[in-house]
């Protein structure tokens, strides 16, 4: 699946503030041993995504997992089916079978490879209550659209923006979107605060029950209002969540460089392609993939590549093939499929030298052309 125990180039690594930023939080909170229960860091922490979210309150959870999975509890949706997407992390779909919603599997777009309008569409019944999209590798999913339909039928819709951090719809960051998103601050993101996320809600009244969910479903007085989790983010992680989010604008930034550094490398070669980003979208580039024409040439590049140590991953695998939900696919998923078949994801992480992309690009053109030569040949 493209790991490899002897890379030396990694997929990912997190951007980090300077040790001894984080130490000077460190030993306060020792000095004050609070650790936990949405203390100065977790406050400062929203504070901070507040403004980096365009949202006025987002509230911070143990992990962004935990933070759909109750989100959708907070939505309070009727039992019945929510249309998501196959190709996406578990999670997405995880949330909604802990809160007895059923999946409907739509297809993605070949080009975005987020949700397919379209299918969607196609895919809405009386039974239908919601739909649950996923901004895919950093880039917006079709918010505006998904926004009109979700209301035209009186759905729910939530977003799945673990990748979300940085990407923007239409000049506004993705905080302000769904009647529900949730962010991931774990430790493969563009910022990170080791685990944690940060989850934003469209209705006050749907964010102050979550506000109860997230901490057992009380407040103070240990009575349960709401049937609820431990999603308290720590005060440790905060901290770190707290500088490191700072530094989102840079890794922003250091991105873009490499991306284009990336695109212009590969420039030129018919057989591979990137996800494209509509005009109106700002990619926040959590994970860079290249589409190739071939199956095969995906397996070579992926051989060429562990070989000279540069770890790569095939991804998502499609939640439709995963042995659990194996019994809701009921039907076909040829762009899921395909593009699970086609797409690598390459290194992608801040301090990877414009060298080292070189290197990996050539390494990707000459897999590239071999595989070519072999299936004209056979």
């Amino acid at each position: 699946m493209g790991t490899n125990k002897k890379a030396v180039v990694p997929i990912t690594r997190p951007l980090l503030p300077p040790l001894g930023q984080f130490a000077a939080l460190v030993e306060e909170l020792f000095e004050t041993r609070m650790l936990s229960n949405f203390s100065k860091y977790t406050r400062l922490l929203e504070d901070r995504a507040a403004r980096i979210l365009d949202h006025p309150a987002p509230q911070t959870v143990s992990s962004c997992d935990i933070g759909l999975t109750l989100a959708w509890k907070a939505l309070e949706c009727p039992p019945g089916e929510v249309i998501v997407p196959s190709f996406t992390f578990c999670s997405t779909v995880n949330a909604l079978s802990w809160n007895g919603l059923e999946p409907v599997f739509a297809d993605v777009d070949p080009e975005t490879y987020c949700i397919d309008i379209e299918d969607v569409r196609r895919l809405i019944t009386p039974r239908t209550v919601g739909i649950s999209a996923v901004h895919v590798f950093g880039l917006p999913a079709a918010i505006g659209p998904l926004e009109s339909l979700a209301s035209e039928h009186g759905l729910k819709l939530v977003f799945d923006a673990a990748h979300g951090l940085g990407g923007r719809y239409e000049g506004t960051a993705l905080g302000a979107f769904g009647d529900a998103s949730a962010f991931s601050m774990s430790g493969t993101k563009l910022v990170t605060s080791g685990e944690g996320g940060l989850v934003t809600f469209r209705d006050p009244a749907d964010a102050e029950r979550f506000s109860f969910l997230r901490v057992y479903g009380f407040k103070s007085d240990y009575n349960c209002r709401y049937v609820g989790l431990n999603g308290k983010l720590s005060e440790l992680n905060a901290a770190l969540g707290w500088l490191s989010l700072d530094l989102l604008g840079e890794a922003i930034d250091r991105r873009n460089s490499q991306v284009e550094r990336y695109h212009r490398a590969l420039a030129g070669y018919r057989d591979i392609a990137w996800q494209a980003t509509p005009v109106h979208c700002v990619h926040g580039y959590k994970d860079l993939a290249v589409r190739f024409r071939t199956p095969e040439q995906r397996a070579a590049a992926e051989a060429v590549l562990a070989a000279a140590g540069v770890m790569t991953k095939r991804y998502f695998f499609p939640v439709h093939r995963m042995e659990v939900y194996r019994p809701f696919a009921v039907r076909s998923l040829p762009v899921t499929d395909s593009l699970y078949e086609r797409l690598l994801c390459i290194p992608l992480y801040y301090d990877l030298s414009m060298e080292r992309i070189d290197t990996i690009a050539a390494l990707i053109r000459a897999s590239a052309s071999r595989a070519t030569v072999r299936h004209h040949a056979a």
